[in-house]
């Protein structure tokens, strides 16, 4: 029996919940095909969307790629690989890209062609929309007037400056391709593995097998995916309601291990936790708390207690285990370092409130635990708890100190999405002519270890007086019905994350 609170959460979140999985006939590889799956994301109530162009959490992204195909995404290692692209070719100088599509078709029957291509990202960057598109930092490169489409199936992709990491742009959140003239986005159509059924936010969203789909049809003829928080997410799963459970606890899945009839996955380095200091005003436009900040909190006894141990300490540089990550010497809780950089920074008394909303595990303990740390170094931080709906939007421009989780990206990736200045995800308000610079020249720069060395030197300049503090890496938990095979256990954000039309049934 769970306690009643935990039943009366599953119920809540819809009869959605309570749908038995049903085998028939045979899928696409060696068993048999499954009638209805339905896998359990923590919710993002009324923020989430299914516009690939804006959406960002990730119940959002695992909707996004049932729907639709980018160009390239990226695999475990962070490397793109080609999707809807079968091939893409730069020039001798990096600023002309010819980029050949698959034979591949919408929903509706129309085939994909180099005009869907151009349209969406004149969608991209175009005028922006109440919520900004999240890669027009990473696709700002991108000349449209220049741009062509070579034939039907065959596009060139002219760029104002040199990139030869532009590949990584075009896997990148928000460039998932959209048809010509698109502008309905409440019941979209794409060329993904599963067709739009329907969409309640917060709730539930459903789509079927696309048996025309380039990559082989699913072999799960119809596909729920539902919001659901932590431990309704564990309840389900325990009690078969659901057949896939994402982003368990430490707990959930100490609670599942060696429970009969599950599987469970653990990913290395998935859950990207850390505080983002705004850049742009007081205290923290002062590099020297920044500075501070950073050697302000406990990262050992924050992953132990906070995270439950799951997981390892950050080091305020992005991207552990993958490439291009810069390993540079760890920081470490030094409250005498503290006091030094605050009396050189001018600063008495300091302040802050830190706001950050339950919307993941372990961070309102993890503000807490960090104002404790704070504290013993004569700095008084307020925890200020916002609402878990609309928290990830209220981040970006409320307050001073915010929290948040990433899964991985590629370097090049995160630099443009959330640290160039004007990226639409720059949480930090970073803004800086070196590093803006900086990121310029290692696009055009034509070998992998010449861009590694100029990336080092930018995460050098974060390291030393950015605005993000990663204090832990996590492990990404998730577990499932052991009648399924090829789950989605994969590095969130990677191509395997999340790739139902690959599951099939024992």
């Amino acid at each position: 029996m769970q306690p009643s609170n935990l039943r009366r959460r599953t119920f809540l979140l819809g009869g959605a919940l309570a749908a038995g999985t049903a085998l028939v006939g045979c899928n696409r590889s060696s068993g048999n095909s499954v009638d209805t799956f339905t896998a359990a994301f923590q919710g993002s109530g009324a923020g989430e969307g299914i516009d690939p162009g804006v959406n960002t959490p990730f119940i959002d992204e695992a909707r996004m790629k049932s729907v639709y195909d980018g160009l390239f995404e990226i695999d475990e290692t962070m490397t793109p690989i080609p999707r809807l692209a079968s091939a893409a070719e730069p020039n001798n100088d990096g600023t002309r890209w010819r980029i050949t599509l698959r034979d591949a078709f919408w929903h509706n029957g129309k085939a994909v062609g180099a005009d869907d291509v151009l349209y969406t990202f004149s969608r991209v960057l175009g005028p922006p929309q109440r919520r900004p598109f999240i890669a027009a930092s990473s696709l700002d490169k991108v000349d449209l007037a220049q741009s062509r489409a070579i034939d039907a199936r065959t596009v060139e992709i002219v760029l104002k400056e040199p990139s030869f990491e532009f590949l990584i742009a075009l896997s990148a959140y928000g460039t998932k391709i959209v048809p010509n003239g698109a502008t309905d986005f409440e019941r979209p159509v794409g060329t993904g593995p599963f067709v739009f059924e329907s969409f309640t936010a917060g709730r539930e969203f459903v789509a079927t097998a696309n048996d025309r789909y380039w990559d082989g049809a699913p072999s799960i003829r119809r596909l729920r995916i539902v919001s659901a928080e932590s431990d309704a997410r564990l309840a389900a799963v325990q009690s078969g309601e659901i057949d896939y459970a994402d982003n368990l606890t430490p707990s959930a899945a100490r609670t599942l291990q060696g429970r009969r009839g599950l599987t469970l996955a653990a990913t290395p380095n998935s859950g990207i936790y850390f505080f983002a200091m705004k850049t742009d005003r007081a205290p923290f436009d002062n590099p020297d708390v920044r500075r501070a900040v950073m050697r302000m909190l406990d990262r050992d006894e924050l992953v132990k207690v906070a995270l439950e141990g799951n997981g390892e300490v950050g080091n305020d540089v992005f991207g552990k285990g993958f490439q291009y990550y810069a390993d540079l010497p760890q920081h470490t809780y030094d409250p005498d370092e503290v006091g030094r950089l605050l009396r050189r920074a001018g600063v008495r008394d300091l302040s802050f409130d830190l706001f950050t909303a339950p919307v993941a595990h372990g961070f309102v303990e993890s503000a807490r635990l960090f104002a404790e740390h704070a504290g013993r170094c004569g700095v008084k931080v307020n925890v200020v708890l916002g609402s878990k709906d609309t928290y990830y939007t209220d981040a970006l421009n409320t307050g001073h100190l915010t929290m948040g989780q990433s899964g991985p990206l590629p370097v090049p990736n995160h630099f443009a999405s959330r640290l160039l200045t004007g990226s639409p995800q720059n949480r930090t308000k970073w803004s800086d002519a070196e590093f803006d610079a900086l990121y310029v020249k290692a696009q055009s720069t034509p070998t992998v270890e010449g861009r590694a060395a100029i990336y080092r030197t930018m995460h050098e300049i974060l390291y030393d007086r950015g605005g993000f503090v990663f204090f832990g890496n996590t492990a990404w938990n998730s577990a499932a019905g052991d009648r399924f095979q090829q789950l989605p256990a994969a590095v969130p954000n990677s191509h395997g994350w999340a790739r139902f039309d690959e599951v099939n049934a024992r």
